[in-house]
């Protein structure tokens, strides 16, 4: 065999979800990316068996279209369409996640039982919405061996949704990741997120270039380890993420709280201060009527949060809402939330909890 013909076996191109609009392709080594895999998944022991010991190893992954190679968002698709050449199964979904018609969910249930994976590779909002559907169909847990949740900030309602919708000791953790890079980093059983910092270098910068301190907020910028393909030197994942403390847990690994993207933060007032996604969702930590929610700032003066509640949702979850967003934006005079029925995802197909101005970044690192 030649070199050409071997190169597509040993090797997996990638492209960017589209988040920021840009589409970056990367070339790795599929050893790599497994290794980085390997070593990120060892922080979470029961997870890792889960993953690399399974007996048949089996994949399924429920994302937004963009995130998939392969056409999922239709319902004409067949099984053996959305199989990927490593085996991975690919579930049927709608571009826009909560419009996804019955007929699709009803496929969604009938391929995991059919194929019974062993881990469950999904976007936690999409899944969150599956789990929804779960007691309208007469089933009581998802047909999965365990779950990794990553593409998207993991809410406090979606980890309640997800966390009843499975058989109880089935491993659930969420997995920093990257179209660019594979793993990044976990959750651990005692839940911090480890950074995997045998694969890369990782530096949490603030605004003005100096790294963040414990308590502080900045921007995870990444330089890969032994990638001889595509490698990247410091580069600008747009994450903001806090440098967390010691873990009770004993894994190696700095840990993280994961803040969400830079581009969808919230102002609060015209003050400069800004409020990640994550300071938002634990503002709402408390209000379990929510299903799913969407906070929209189109000006700096008003702020609008639309919320999806639960069937069995207290009368007062949306007032609750609200009440939290105002105590959290003390500086914007206009903070309302409405009950709806449909909260549409955006053009990547991902579903984002806030859409405000987002933190200005100046300059660009060298």
């Amino acid at each position: 065999m030649n070199h050409e013909e071997s190169l597509p076996e040993l090797t997996y191109t990638s492209r960017s979800s589209g988040t920021t609009g840009d589409r970056l392709v990367t070339v790795v080594h599929r050893p790599l990316l497994a290794e980085r895999m390997a070593v990120t998944a060892a922080t979470h022991p029961a997870l890792s068996e889960r993953l690399l010991g399974a007996a048949h190893r089996k994949v399924a992954r429920l994302a937004a279209p963009n995130c998939s190679d392969v056409e999922c968002a239709t319902p004409l698709s067949t099984l053996a369409d959305r199989t990927l050449p490593d085996g991975t199964l690919v579930l049927s979904i709608a571009h826009d996640v909560l419009a996804t018609p019955g007929a699709m969910i009803d496929k969604i249930f009938d391929e995991l039982d059919a194929y019974r994976p062993a881990w469950l590779y999904t976007d936690p909002t999409h899944l969150a919405f599956l789990c929804g559907h779960l007691r309208r169909r007469g089933l009581a847990t998802l047909p999965v061996g365990a779950v990794v949740l990553t593409y998207s900030l993991l809410t406090h309602a979606a980890r309640r949704a997800v966390t009843a919708a499975v058989p109880e000791g089935t491993p659930v953790a969420e997995v920093l990741s990257m179209s660019e890079f594979g793993w990044l980093g976990i959750e651990c059983p005692a839940g911090a997120r480890h950074l995997n910092e045998e694969n890369y270098h990782h530096e949490i910068l603030r605004e003005d270039g100096e790294d963040a301190r414990t308590g502080e907020i900045g921007e995870l910028v990444i330089t890969s380890i032994g990638d001889q393909l595509s490698p990247h030197v410091r580069y600008r994942t747009g994450d903001l993420v806090e440098p967390g403390g010691r873990c009770p847990c004993g894994a190696e690994g700095r840990t993280v709280i994961h803040h969400g993207r830079a581009s969808t933060c919230l102002a609060d007032g015209a003050d400069g201060r800004f409020v990640t996604p994550r300071q938002a969702d634990d503002a709402l930590c408390d209000v379990v009527g929510i299903g799913h929610y969407r906070i929209d700032q189109s000006a700096p003066d008003s702020v609008h949060c639309r919320v999806i509640t639960r069937e069995d949702a207290p009368l007062d979850t949306v007032p609750a809402v609200q009440d939290r967003l105002r105590d959290l934006l003390p500086h914007v005079p206009r903070v309302e939330a409405t009950a709806v029925t449909h909260i549409e995802a955006e053009r990547s197909g991902k579903f984002s909890t806030c859409a405000g101005p987002g933190r200005v970044r100046e300059g660009a690192l060298l």
